[in-house]
């Protein structure tokens, strides 16, 4: 009898650990954290067939971000659900839990719909993505680094989240400048660009210096908070996106943003800049930085005058960039259509439409940043943080074209030269 109920303990045990290990080996797709998004329809062997959470997008978009787990040792092929769905150096992959990221492939031209990865004996947890994902944690991270740098609440959202709102430099000067991202909330990469311009205000260099002192910032990095953080598409969400909302404003980010940026840039002249991130790849204008053009005549102006500076700093830069690059109002999808919907329906308006409006905004614009490459240069955290700091020496130098010296400053030298000549957004 003894002996029975050992034997019974034993087999108990081992059907125990057999069930355990059959657990631990099984492979585990999901996108339960912060900025998550994934449909998994099906696995089969080593074959994992799966598409993007649409969730409340107005047709078709491509953002993704999920983790596997258990799948050490094995090497596993994603397959989506149709082209235009990986970009164009193949996703991004984090090994550390999102902290850090890395396209899966250094050149440019992968394939469009499918990835195949070998799981390495302690990649217990991989997570991949369109691009290099940022959420708040990302941003609080940065803030860790910087304990000048401190944030306010713009407004709740929706959802109850603290929207963040940074202002930097000085409240008094005389310039002003409002940076703002993610209205489409998976257009992370707009994210680096704004870091980097904050580093360079900080920085105490020349330009750094001058515009901590001539220069009020008003930087909302989240405009479609729980989006970046549920991770949603953003873009085209029904009944229209955030970046489709400053007629309406049924968004309280949106009600924040017109509400307060005229008060805080009461009496300044002052740039607005919304950063975003257009198509997933291919075409001329989705691998390539670039401005869509402006309607008005002074915008136009304004536009070409940045763009000039702007292409001036970047040579040598890691993302190139020409003023040629723009897409003119009018031509491709930046047309009168792509702001407003059928007759009939709600009027809508763009953030920089709105902000033109602004008897004392000298420039209102959007700089489009791919999600992985631009004309062959990988577009990342490093590249794009590079960007913003040259955008932030641009600033300055925009703000003091001629007509608008300061006192006791030298002018700068000369970085107006332009050289000639890369849809869908």
């Amino acid at each position: 009898m003894k002996n029975a109920f050992v034997s019974l303990a034993l087999l108990c045990g081992l059907l125990f650990l057999g069930t355990a290990l059959a657990e631990e080996s099984r492979v585990a797709i999901d996108g339960d954290f912060a900025g998550g998004n994934i449909k998994v329809d099906s696995i089969e062997g080593d074959v994992v067939n799966l598409r993007p959470d649409l969730r409340d997008t107005r047709g078709d978009w491509f953002y993704f971000a999920f983790r596997v787990r258990h799948a050490q040792g094995r090497t596993l092929q994603f397959v989506f659900d149709h082209d235009n769905r990986v970009g164009a150096r193949g996703p991004a992959v984090s090994l550390d839990g999102g902290k850090s990221w890395k396209f899966l492939s250094d050149k440019p031209g992968f394939n469009s719909r499918q990835f195949r990865y070998e799981f390495g004996p302690d990649d217990k947890d991989v997570r991949f993505a369109t691009s290099f994902v940022y959420t708040q944690a990302d941003w609080d991270r940065f803030l860790s680094k910087r304990p000048r740098l401190k944030t306010s609440v713009l407004c709740k959202s929706r959802k109850g989240r603290d929207v963040e709102l940074l202002r930097l430099g000085n409240a008094e000067a005389r310039f002003g400048c409002v940076l703002t991202a993610r209205h489409h909330c998976c257009e992370m990469m707009a994210n680096f660009v704004i870091e980097g311009i904050l580093e360079e205000v900080l920085s105490g260099s020349g330009d750094g210096a001058w515009l901590a002192e001539n220069v009020s910032l008003f930087v909302v990095p989240f405009v479609d908070k729980d989006g970046v953080e549920e991770g949603d598409q953003g873009k085209n969400r029904r009944p229209h996106d955030h970046n489709r909302d400053y007629h309406q404003a049924i968004y309280p980010e949106i009600r924040a943003i017109k509400q307060q940026v005229p008060e805080a840039m009461q009496a300044k002249d002052y740039i607005f800049l919304d950063l975003h991130c257009p198509w997933l790849r291919g075409g001329r204008y989705n691998e390539a930085l670039y401005s869509p053009g402006p309607e008005s005549p002074k915008m136009i102006a304004a536009l070409k005058r940045f763009s000039d500076l702007l292409e001036a700093r970047q040579k040598g830069a890691i993302i190139p960039y020409k003023e040629s690059n723009n897409l003119p109002f009018g031509q491709g999808w930046n047309t009168t259509s792509n702001y407003n919907p059928a007759p009939g329906a709600q009027p809508q308006m763009a953030s920089k439409t709105w902000a033109a409006t602004q008897e004392n905004c000298l420039w209102a614009g959007t700089f489009e940043v791919p999600y992985a490459n631009a004309e062959g240069a990988v577009v990342d955290d490093v590249s794009c943080r590079e960007l913003g700091r040259n955008m932030a020496k641009c600033f300055r130098q925009f703000l003091r074209q001629p007509g608008r010296p300061q006192p006791g400053m030298p002018e700068e030298a000369d970085f107006s030269a332009v050289q000639d000549p890369p849809a869908r957004k």
